[in-house]
């Protein structure tokens, strides 16, 4: 979502007489301000185009047959779709779902060829090297929706960062100290680094900084429980849990984000957070930083024989597991060396703590 406000700021422009339907999950709409974008939401169940485990393509598409049947009465001139169709299942799905929905014009990425069935077809190369944001921003400009403004967006009201920031108060965090967020969890598991990893990470960083560590994660993230625990003797901050929304006040007031492949690194792109992300079996090309190039550091895995894949889970998971701690840890010094360089006042605050 985040890497689609671009394209969609471009849509609104461009039929700003139209009304405007955006169709998502409920999770992913709060990270937006929906009426910059749109007229209207509406949202469908995650399984209908999930990513994860495998289910019937029955059971995923009439898990929204009422939603289905509610887009059909509304007699759409166009349906625009921003997201790659990444397997030919997906396709099968799509074909499906617009089919019912009955749009006059289906408008799309014709992924390695999947998207035979569009109106207007983009070419899109899955393991290419244009970023997600070009692709999407593609879409909108076969439409003439053409824009200079590629900035990514990020919601963050007044409420969520005024609970913030009371939040770090009652948690006692010093301003004065290094701040460092961890996310070691993964939306997709295949993409999840070793947790042993940020545990070192993290005691390198209050070792050679005195770093406070927050670590993020979901509610149910079992690995962000297990590296506070084993972080005990530094005291992490635990952070899980936090709608979108705040997590993102949340990493607006940390100075250096760490994370795998998964959402809320986007988020930081958005918001100008400097961030080292580790990827594996994802192509970084396409989902790497975007804004925030000069401020954030990749670690890549080896390439091996299978990558890259878009697999959810992954037997061997040979990429990931060849990312080693220290690898990590250069890109990690690197930034804060830049950061340390360029800003006089996180200098001062670096030094005062070592010299404590």
């Amino acid at each position: 979502m985040i890497m689609s406000t671009p394209a969609l700021r471009a849509l609104r422009e461009r039929f700003s007489d139209s009304d405007i339907v955006l169709l998502t999950v409920p999770r992913t709409a709060q990270t937006i301000d929906v009426k910059q974008y749109a007229d209207r939401i509406l949202y469908f169940k995650q399984e209908a185009f999930s990513k994860g485990p495998s289910k019937s393509i029955y059971k995923q598409i009439f898990s929204n047959i009422k939603l289905l049947l509610a887009l059909r009465k509304e007699k759409f001139d166009m349906m625009i779709d921003l997201e790659a169709i990444e397997t030919w299942k997906a396709s099968l799905r799509r074909y499906i779902f617009y089919k019912g929905v009955g749009a006059k014009n289906r408008v799309g990425r014709n992924s390695d060829g999947k998207g035979f069935f569009l109106d207007v077809k983009v070419g899109d190369d899955l393991f290419g090297k244009v970023h997600e944001v070009d692709r999407k921003l593609l879409i909108a400009g076969a439409l003439g929706a053409e824009t200079k403004n590629t900035k990514q967006e990020f919601y963050i009201s007044e409420e969520d960062k005024e609970f913030i920031n009371n939040w770090l108060m009652d948690a006692g965090i010093d301003d004065n100290r290094t701040i460092v967020a961890l996310q070691p969890g993964a939306f997709v598991p295949s993409r999840q680094w070793k947790s042993k990893g940020f545990v070192e990470i993290g005691r390198r960083l209050f070792q050679n900084y005195k770093a406070q560590i927050i670590i993020t994660g979901g509610n149910n993230d079992n690995i962000a429980n297990e590296i506070n625990n084993d972080l005990k003797d530094v005291q992490p901050i635990l952070a899980v849990g936090l709608p979108l929304s705040r997590l993102g006040a949340l990493l607006e007031r940390v100075h250096l984000f760490i994370s795998n492949d998964t959402g809320p690194f986007h988020i930081a792109d958005a918001i100008n957070t400097p961030y080292v992300v580790l990827f594996g079996p994802e192509n970084p090309y396409r989902y790497g930083p975007y804004d925030t190039r000069s401020k954030s550091r990749i670690v890549t895995g080896m390439k091996v024989s299978c990558s890259p894949c878009l697999k959810h889970t992954c037997r061997t998971h040979e990429c990931m597991e060849s990312i080693t701690t220290d690898m990590v840890w250069e890109r990690v010094e690197s930034l804060l060396t830049e950061m340390i360089t360029e800003k006089p006042l996180f200098r001062e605050s670096i030094n005062n703590v070592s010299s404590s």
